[in-house]
């Protein structure tokens, strides 16, 4: 109750009692006390209320790990600095740092290590994760103060992380844009949206920038925050890749007419549903990525695109599928066997994980032609 009482009174303050969607986002998730990913409380796997790539199993992290490995190898990066935004738990940094140090020795011996995480809640899982490994570990609370503070070699990795940044949600008229705001119903007693009276100057600039095509009665969601994201990421790499893993989609097809209502979705104990006015604190809130705007201000940043691509495909060039393992086991609870191959099924299935994923790929200083294996298309996709 403590979130919605704040929430009510930051609204009471404004004439038109009501807030913009993206602050009402903003403090839902990131409240410093009360917001969803600060709260000391379970989010991920089976407890929590939704599952990410990295959650499903190792053989995820040890797949991107080699990717890595393979980047910092031909382009000579000598002391490189793998980073990690938004890393949650841990988990995926953990297993990615055990693969190196495995498989790769040499590699793991000149590693840094850079977690960019805004909760301590999660750093402190974070730094209980990789507290065994050995090599050198920094935390920062957000990309611009690590972009003002750090210049780094390496790789930026990041596993949906810019889809739960907070965004204005507008709505496009006979007249012109709207911005939905939310107000408080005395009447129903719950958080309900409302139009502002007129559009916040966050949502104006990016209209300026570039303003959506979609038919009148279409909503879109505008993400404010990734473009200061992406800038701070290309001030900070000065050699190397930003490797962005988000569910979303190039502007043809996220602005489609099959999705005039946009794509906020809400995720409560493994429930997905579209009401944010629900479990206020309680439940993740996130939005698809629009990968045509990473594209563009990476650019800006001085990112260059090198590859944009479905996590599936991603996965399978770097060898996923030489993972499965051959067994005579039987009881899918107790094999590994079985639970590593089921694994590897759901993140390239297609009518899942595999398809709903991106993967963006880009490259700061670098060869543009080196002989990735993420540029080797495979015959099958």
């Amino acid at each position: 109750m403590e979130l919605i009482d704040y929430l009510r009174e930051k609204m009471m303050q404004h004439e038109q009692k009501a807030i913009s969607f993206a602050e009402y986002m903003e403090l839902a998730l990131y409240h410093p006390q009360w917001g969803y990913y600060t709260a000391e409380r379970v989010k991920v796997g089976k407890e929590g209320d939704f599952y990410t790539s990295a959650s499903v199993h190792p053989v995820f992290a040890h797949t991107l790990a080699d990717a890595i490995l393979e980047m910092l190898q031909k382009s000579r990066v000598e002391e490189p600095t793998l980073v990690e935004v938004g890393g949650g738990t841990g988990y995926l940094m953990k297993h990615m740092l055990e693969h190196i140090r495995c498989t790769a020795p040499a590699s793991y011996e000149k590693l840094k290590v850079l977690m960019v995480e805004a909760s301590p809640y999660h750093r402190a899982l974070q730094e209980q994760a990789i507290a065994d490994e050995a090599v050198p570990k920094q935390w920062v609370s957000s990309i611009e103060e690590a972009a003002e503070r750090i210049q780094i070699e390496g790789v930026v990795v990041s596993n949906e992380w810019l889809d739960a940044y907070p965004v204005h949600l507008l709505e496009k008229g006979k007249n012109g844009w709207r911005e939905i705001g939310v107000t408080w119903d005395e009447q129903g007693q719950a958080f309900k949206e409302t139009y502002l009276n007129e559009l916040t100057e966050q949502a104006k600039s990016m209209l300026q920038e570039r303003e959506p095509s979609v038919l009148p009665g279409s909503r879109v969601e505008l993400n404010a925050g990734m473009k200061q994201a992406i800038a701070a990421v290309g001030n900070m790499l000065t050699r190397g890749y930003a490797i962005t893993i988000d569910y979303g989609d190039e502007e043809e097809q996220l602005y489609h007419p099959s999705r005039k209502r946009g794509t906020l979705m809400c995720y409560y104990r493994h429930q997905a549903h579209d009401n944010p006015f629900i479990h206020v604190g309680e439940q993740d809130m996130t939005a698809h990525v629009n990968f045509s705007a990473l594209q563009r201000w990476g650019e800006a940043a001085g990112l260059r695109s090198l590859a944009y691509l479905r996590q599936d495909q991603f996965l399978l060039r770097h060898g996923i599928l030489q993972r499965l393992q051959n067994h005579q086991d039987r009881d899918p609870f107790s094999s590994e066997a079985m639970k590593r191959n089921r694994a590897i099924r759901q993140l390239i299935a297609p009518d899942g994980m595999g398809r709903v994923f991106r993967v963006l790929v880009q490259a700061k200083e670098v060869p543009m032609d080196l002989p990735l294996r993420l540029l080797q298309k495979e015959k099958w996709t």
